[in-house]
């Protein structure tokens, strides 16, 4: 088979889909390390992770991993746009005087975001 190099495609359409509950991939009961922290989940190994003193293994949920997935494809995307679109994104993070927390959330129309700048979270 050939396929066309990823730079040919729209950069959504060269990544996999994020892993889901029972998709083949080796799920397991337990802890979510990552941010929703809920214990008792179908979870998934996705690295190990390294602190100054130890190594552990990471496990995420299907939600976590979906909102992980998503960061690593937004940052992807930022860095591969044209030159006139990183210079506007930068200049925005710099008019910031720090990065929002998403402290204070909300529901809408069952999504949940962040009162503060109003994005949208994927937990």
């Amino acid at each position: 088979m050939n396929f066309a190099p990823a730079v040919e495609r729209p950069w959504r359409d060269a990544w996999p889909l994020v892993a889901r509950t029972d998709d083949g991939n080796a799920w397991v009961t337990g802890a979510c390390w990552l941010y929703c922290r809920r214990e008792g989940v179908r979870v998934l190994w996705i690295g190990s992770v390294h602190t100054p003193g130890a190594t552990g293994d990471l496990y995420a949920c299907g939600s976590c991993v979906a909102e992980l997935d998503h960061m690593v494809r937004t940052q992807s995307h930022a860095r591969d746009a044209p030159a006139g679109t990183q210079t506007r994104q930068k200049a925005r993070a710099r008019n910031k005087n720090e990065a929002c927390e998403h402290r204070q959330t909300e529901n809408r129309d069952g999504k949940t975001h962040c009162r503060v700048c109003e994005q949208q979270l994927y937990l």
